[in-house]
Parts: structure tokens; sequence; C-alpha cells
């Protein structure tokens, strides 16, 4: 049986049958992050180039923010065929569920995969959604599935580096594994309130940081391109899933 038989099931284990606490509102925001006091993509990177961007962007979803607290205090599960029957008829659930990945207790969820483009200074709000109110002491998102909409990332640029400029382009393409595309952040000072915003910052440096853009294969016009069997783009692939390459912000 192939395994995508499997993923409506898993989904309904991960968010059926959990007991919430108390319900708050929070926003769910994305924005791109500059690297120290430089302009909005343009930084400098360990291999001793100076970047400039052109493009850049990064298609993400679901995000996840959890609880410590162990999967136990729920108290109640649902019978398998009320699992599957929510399965095949979803419903929009926001708290209380269980992530099946980790087992942890699921405070807040952002599931439509969104694009965010990374030279757009403006704070991306996704919306208000609803919350189990409480702390929250880790955040995971994955890079969204292919074929979503677009490149799930693409970044185009000059990069400089001893009076020599090189035009790079490059894409990410991942599996579909969830576990290939997930990225966990570690937070111990966050409490989920009612009216707080939830931002995940997007740090594009980080992408780029050990890439060796001399050793990237032209393309057309001499573009370097940043291919998955070069060191470029196995640089590329790696930086973007770096914890380093996000950062989370909780604004009560």
């Amino acid at each position: 049986m192939s395994h995508w038989l499997y993923l409506p099931l898993a989904f309904a284990l991960a968010c059926g049958g959990e007991t919430a606490g108390e319900i708050v509102a929070i926003d769910i925001a994305l924005e791109s992050a500059a690297d120290e006091e430089r302009a909005l993509g343009a930084f400098e990177t360990d291999t001793g180039y100076t970047v400039e961007l052109e493009a850049a962007s990064v298609r993400l979803g679901p995000i996840f923010a959890f609880a410590p607290e162990p999967i136990a205090r729920r108290a109640r599960v649902k019978p398998l065929f009320e699992l599957v029957s929510d399965a095949l008829v979803p419903v929009a659930r926001a708290h209380g569920g269980v992530d099946l990945v980790s087992g942890r207790i699921v405070r807040a969820e952002w599931l439509e995969p969104v694009t965010l483009d990374l030279l757009e200074p403006d704070l991306v709000v996704l919306g208000t959604v609803d919350a189990e109110a409480g702390a929250v002491d880790a955040i995971t998102v994955e890079i969204a599935r292919a074929g979503q909409g677009g490149p799930q990332l693409h970044v185009r640029g000059t990069a400089t580096r001893a009076g020599e400029a090189i035009a790079f382009e490059g894409e990410l393409g991942l599996d579909d594994d969830p576990l290939e595309r997930r990225i966990e952040l570690v937070r111990q000072d966050i409490a989920l309130t009612q009216g707080g915003r939830l931002t995940l910052r997007v740090h594009p440096s980080a992408w780029l940081r050990d890439v060796e853009f001399s050793r990237a294969p032209p393309g057309d016009a001499g573009t370097a391109i940043l291919t998955s069997n070069s060191q470029p783009g196995r640089a590329l692939q790696i930086g973007a899933r770096s914890p380093d390459a996000f950062s989370i912000d909780w604004e009560p």
C-alpha cells in the first residue's frame, strides 16, 4: 500500500481527540531579517564574499508551536472510526493537536503554505488563529512541499570577492518527506497569551554562508548556477534548512 494512503489517518491522529486548555487569539507573522546593520539582502559570507541579492523567496508551511508538557496530560483519544471519519472530512483545528513526529502537544499552528519575498521589508501578518494559552519551548517550520505554487526556495544575486563579481542563481529541491523539510527552533521564554503576535523571521544570509561561488557551474549568459551536485548547491541546501536561517519573536 502506498505510504500516501496513511497521510489522512496520520493527520487525524495528530489533531484529533485532544482536550485543549484556555483558548486565546494570536497573530502569526513572517518577516525577512537584515544581516546586522546592512540593507536587506546584503551580507558577507564565511567564504569571504560580499553578496547583494536581487531576488530571494521561500515557500513555508506548516508552522507549529509546541508545549513543553508531556502528552499524557491529554484525557481522551478518539476511537479509530472517528479518526478515520475526521480524516476523510477535514475540520479546521488551530490548537490541541499532537504532532506525530515528536509526540508533542501543539499550542498553535498555521497550516497553509505561504511564499515570502525576502527583499520585501514589511512584516507579513498571515492571520489570527485560535491557540492554547501557555508556555512554548519549541517551534517548527517546514519548507513547503514541491509543486505547491512555485519553487520551494529561489535566490539570485551577485557575489564579489577580491574584485571578482559572480552573478549567481539557485533553487532548492527537497523530497516530500516532512523530516527532510522540517526545521526545529528551540525557545524557552515564550508564553502564548491573548492578543500576542508570533513572528517567524527568515535570515537569507544563512542560506549562502558557506557557498564557494567560484565552484558553481556556469549557466546561460555566464550566470553561476547553484546546482545540487556542486558544493554551492549543497551548501545552499544545508544553509536553508539550518536553525540559523530562522529566528522567533513573541510580542505579548
